[in-house]
């Protein structure tokens, strides 16, 4: 069913949302308040005393049944009652009395170190905290849903150093197995932030806000492709160079091409890979020269390649996700940068 206050869709089953925690039907029952109807049985049954002389005008203690009006209150006292003696779940946002130790709907047991809220498929397990011992907080560090971009966890960030891992850092997602055990490090002040990426096996993605020079075996993300831009000036030649005045025979490759960009798809094993020639090569999920149309998170043209004379550019052209380079130094940060780390896409927020 229907969520009345966040309008997503929930169990049917469950009393409560399983994405903003709110009661489902909690505003139908308002709307349902028997309030009126017994104000207006009372309204009714009050032309009796209109019709008694003055003398008689003493039933106006009978009047008193005014106040029986307020079970229309009343009515709500209760909830507000249960408001009082409640206390909202730490993972799942279940409203839950006071003196329960385990939730009735995701069964956290109260009391657990800090919990993180449910997610759905394809997000991000919990995230831990550790920092303590640290000077007041000067900003957020929000990991978003790359599907809805909803805000799934907002972690505190501490002035100085804040490192981010799969386990031994200020900030561990221990479910994330993309992230290495120390990934990174957030070097964070009141006005400024700075990314310090780890030499990782999976690396850290910024996401472009402006046109970037591209070198030699660079890497850079568009929807869930991990692509790699090579300079052919740079590459290692296949064969033997040509003896004897004997040609080697190959397809023909057309107009001189001046780079290749191929699809990683492990470690040790790359996917397509496609020559780049023309002066402008742009990318794109249905429009382009080189187009991806399986993958829903690319946009219809989402970047371009441009050869110019002081090398190979690439470029954003509007896309809803993004484009993400691979950092391998240390990055300024403004507040609203977004960045990707294993399966996490962060957002930087500086500031209380």
């Amino acid at each position: 069913m229907q969520c009345p206050h966040c309008g997503r869709e929930s169990d049917p089953l469950f009393k409560f949302c399983l994405h903003c925690g709110k009661e489902l039907g909690g505003r139908k029952a308002a709307k349902a308040e028997p309030a009126p109807a017994e104000a207006k049985a009372e309204a009714e049954a009050a032309p009796a005393p209109k019709a008694a002389p003055a003398p008689k005008a003493a039933p106006a203690p009978k009047a008193a049944p005014a106040p029986k009006a307020v079970p229309a209150v009343v009515a709500g006292a209760p909830e507000s009652a249960a408001d009082v003696g409640s206390v909202r779940c730490p993972r799942c946002r279940a409203k839950i009395a006071v003196d329960t130790t385990v939730c009735r709907l995701c069964g956290f047991r109260l009391g657990q170190a800090q919990p993180a809220p449910e997610r759905g498929a394809g997000e991000a397990g919990s995230v831990t905290t550790q920092v303590t011992g640290r000077k007041a907080g000067v900003g957020y560090l929000i990991s978003v849903s790359s599907v809805d971009g909803r805000e799934t966890v907002r972690v505190q960030l501490k002035a100085g150093r804040n490192t981010l891992g799969r386990g031994g850092c200020d900030i561990r997602f221990p479910e994330d197995d993309l992230l290495a055990p120390q990934h990174l490090a957030l070097e964070v002040t009141e006005k400024d932030a700075q990314l310090l990426p780890d030499d990782t096996r999976n690396g850290t993605y910024l996401r472009m806000n402006d046109q970037i020079l591209l070198n030699h075996g660079d890497l850079f993300r568009i929807g869930q492709q991990l692509l790699r831009y090579e300079d052919l000036s740079e590459v290692e030649p296949v064969v033997a160079p040509m003896q004897e005045g004997t040609q080697v025979l190959g397809s023909p490759s057309g107009p001189k091409a001046w780079g290749r960009l191929t699809q990683v798809v492990g470690e040790t094993v790359d996917g397509n890979s496609f020559l780049l020639a023309s002066e402008n090569v742009f990318l794109g999920r249905e429009r382009g020269n080189i187009t991806f149309p399986g993958d829903r998170y690319i946009s219809g043209t989402h970047a371009v390649l441009t050869r110019k004379a002081d090398g190979t550019w690439l470029r954003d052209v509007g896309s809803s996700n993004g484009t993400y380079v691979r950092v391998a130094g240390p990055t300024p940060l403004p507040s609203g940068q977004f960045f990707l780390a294993g399966r996490q896409l962060f957002k930087l927020q500086l500031g209380q």
